[in-house]
């Protein structure tokens, strides 16, 4: 019978990627986690990650059990809170429109699993908010700034589209393709780079929106490379000839003691960039 404590620390490994971070995260030595997830594969006839320096790859099996496993571990977690009736705790949270909440997403299901007593609400406007998920250019005032990382912009186009198959892109590729436009993007959209569109074929309200427009082939668009992680619908690539610029992602936090240490919990097992 596999144990809830096994699979807390397995479901922190997927998450954090390395054996040590999920050894802090739930306050145990990266042995003890090791020696844990060693014996879970003996129970289930097969590795579960794929070890190696920079760090953890899930197999095919460790994606199947963090699938069945993951919400069984968040409601047991959360049972004693629950059956004691604990007074919970709202978190305001803002996710930025031009960075994708699945980038975050682990880390606010370890801090709950962890703190059963929060229930977390989004807010419109990361003023509003006690934690946000943003780039360093849209942090505000009242808020203090967490970086987790950083990365360069590339061009965005669908697995099918012409571009796809360039091992080079070059700014001139680009002129006979329509734009699809992201105005909320702190960093502007390097429309400028383009000049002969005169107007995009359409206007994304969020990058989530935007990427199943490009998946779609209606247009093409500037995006954070880390955007085309884990899609097969879409191909990321590199201008050569033109500087895109970068953008640094983080977490802020409204500075009060409790925003404070909910966003050190988020950022636990995050390398600093």
């Amino acid at each position: 019978m596999i144990d809830l404590t096994t699979l807390r620390y397995f479901t922190s490994a997927f998450e954090a990627g390395t054996f040590s971070q999920a050894a802090r995260a739930n306050g145990v030595s990266q042995p003890t986690v090791s020696a844990a997830i060693q014996k879970l594969e003996e129970t289930l006839g097969g590795p579960l990650f794929q070890r190696s320096k920079s760090g953890l790859t899930a197999t095919a099996l460790a994606r199947r059990l963090y699938s069945d496993a993951e919400q069984s571990v968040s409601h047991l977690s959360t049972l004693e809170a629950r059956l004691r009736d604990l007074p919970q705790q709202t978190v305001r949270f803002h996710c930025a429109p031009d960075v994708l909440v699945h980038g975050i997403a682990p880390d606010l299901s370890r801090v709950r699993r962890k703190s059963a007593t929060l229930t977390f609400t989004f807010t419109e406007t990361a003023e509003d908010s006690d934690i946000a998920y943003l780039s360093e250019a849209c942090v505000p005032g009242n808020h203090t700034f967490i970086p987790l990382a950083e990365e360069p912009f590339c061009v965005a186009v669908a697995r099918f589209h012409p571009l796809a198959s360039l091992s080079r892109l070059h700014l001139a590729d680009l002129r006979e393709h329509p734009l699809i436009h992201r105005p909320y993007c702190p960093n502007a959209d390097h429309m400028q780079l383009v000049p002969s569109l005169a107007s995009p074929v359409a206007q994304a309200m969020n990058d989530t929106q935007l990427l199943e427009l490009v998946a779609a082939g209606l247009g093409i668009a500037f995006v954070p490379r880390s955007h085309g992680d884990g899609r097969d619908d879409i191909t990321i690539l590199p201008l050569r000839d033109v500087d895109t610029g970068t953008r640094k992602i983080g977490i802020s936090h409204r500075k009060s003691a409790f925003a404070k240490r909910l966003a050190q919990e988020l950022t636990l097992t995050r390398p600093t960039p």
